[in-house]
């Protein structure tokens, strides 16, 4: 299992438990422009997919008319708040803690803006172990292209077939499976394990603090 050079993660409901933040921005939003706002479990459904498609996905017509705005009030809602509403999954830090301390190179590809992503990793203490963190800026197309995937790979100085990628949806799924890279399913998000079916995983596991133990690894 340790055969792998690098291990590449979605964010999250893979490494973060974020569903609080999501649900506060989209409320906010929705409250500003006079739309209903959306019930938990569909905006649990939208994490990991851009807000450009989630808002007409969310509201049909009504969304796709006001996509915009919405993803305006939205983006300054989330400056204010997402950060703080974030916290690790329980095991998360010492699973990268061991991932890193093995020697493996480590890397994150996710919709989300990269400062997003790096507020939380450095208020963890966790952002100098990965070696690359690539957000919505950061890419040509959003997964499931396996650009961004490919790139981080590459960027960590690793190959796609000695490369792992971790993460929680049946988009992280299709983009391994396209970018020719091994995937861990994690069933920390909303995504059921027959939801995997088109892209079947090396393997699923409960939580990300079972990867290290997966791959054969002394625990953080």
């Amino acid at each position: 299992m340790t055969a792998y050079r690098a291990v590449v993660f979605d964010f999250d409901l893979t490494l973060v438990e974020s569903r609080p933040a999501f649900e506060d921005c989209h409320r906010f939003a929705a409250r500003a422009l006079g739309l209903p706002e959306p019930a938990p479990e569909a905006i649990a459904r939208t994490i990991g997919t851009p807000l450009v498609r989630v808002v007409p996905w969310l509201y049909g017509a009504a969304g796709a008319a006001v996509v915009e705005e919405y993803v305006r009030v939205y983006q300054a809602r989330a400056d204010a708040v997402m950060a703080g509403l974030t916290t690790l999954i329980p095991g998360a830090a010492e699973a990268v803690r061991a991932l890193d301390r093995a020697g493996l190179r480590l890397g994150i590809v996710s919709q989300k803006l990269r400062y997003r992503l790096e507020d939380v990793l450095e208020r963890e203490g966790l952002l100098s172990s990965f070696a690359v963190v690539l957000g919505a800026e950061d890419v040509d197309e959003f997964k499931p292209d396996p650009g961004g995937l490919l790139r981080a790979v590459e960027r960590l100085g690793a190959t796609p077939d000695a490369s792992l990628f971790v993460g929680d949806t049946a988009i992280d799924a299709e983009t391994a499976a396209r970018a020719g890279v091994a995937f861990v399913a994690l069933l920390s998000g909303v995504t059921a394990r027959e939801e995997f079916a088109a892209y079947p995983p090396l393997a699923f596991l409960d939580s990300v603090r079972d990867l290290p133990a997966y791959l054969g690894l002394a625990p953080g």
